[in-house]
């Protein structure tokens, strides 16, 4: 597959720049610090999303990748004001590390927009302990590396003791799981999201 055409939105006074491919309902692509909108189409993810009939959204916040803007911004408002920017009323949602974060952060606070959450090695998931209720019945889905020396397991024990119908899977080893082993990655998601239907 041919790489994907950039595309630009103002959100807020920014130009934000994201990347899509596929049809149907869709599901937004949140990047780790360390990585980019890019990240999701080097490890076919995109291209996998795309061949469930969905359509993936890989978005580059504020200050990263080739966003305007400052890396100070406040994440999860970032994803509220890119949906209702792009009139997309309902998603789901895949947000890794720092994007994990962030995702929760507006899928706690914004729950009649999120139809799914993938959450890859999500950081700052105590800060919502006690918000974590407010997720039941979302379908939800955790992907760990077995070694992840950024976000403890203890992060997603505390999801799945409080959301018992979240599912974990543990794949290759570090942090950037999805960098070891995009195969089983992309597969696992794949069988989420055709779940969801």
């Amino acid at each position: 597959m041919q790489q994907l055409q950039d595309k630009f939105v103002d959100v807020n006074g920014l130009k934000i720049h994201y990347i899509e491919y596929g049809d149907g309902k869709p599901v937004l692509l949140f990047h780790g610090a360390r990585f980019n909108a890019r990240t999701w189409e080097q490890t076919g993810t995109i291209s996998a999303i795309a061949s469930t009939s969905y359509k993936a959204i890989s978005v580059d916040f504020p200050g990263f990748g080739k966003s305007e803007g400052s890396k100070s911004e406040d994440l999860s408002e970032f994803i509220y004001s890119f949906m209702n920017t792009m009139k997309i009323d309902k998603a789901i949602l895949l947000g890794a590390s720092m994007g994990g974060e962030a995702v929760l952060g507006f899928s706690v606070k914004y729950t009649n927009l999120v139809s799914g959450l993938i959450l890859v090695g999500a950081v700052g998931v105590k800060r919502y302990s006690n918000l974590l209720y407010k997720l039941t019945g979302i379908p939800i889905l955790l992907i760990w590396g077995a070694n992840d020396n950024v976000s403890p397991k203890e992060n997603y024990e505390l999801i799945l003791n409080k959301l018992k119908d979240a599912k974990l899977e543990i794949v290759g080893s570090q942090h950037a799981c999805y960098l070891d082993d995009p195969v089983t990655f992309n597969q696992k998601i794949v069988e989420f999201l055709k779940g969801l239907r």
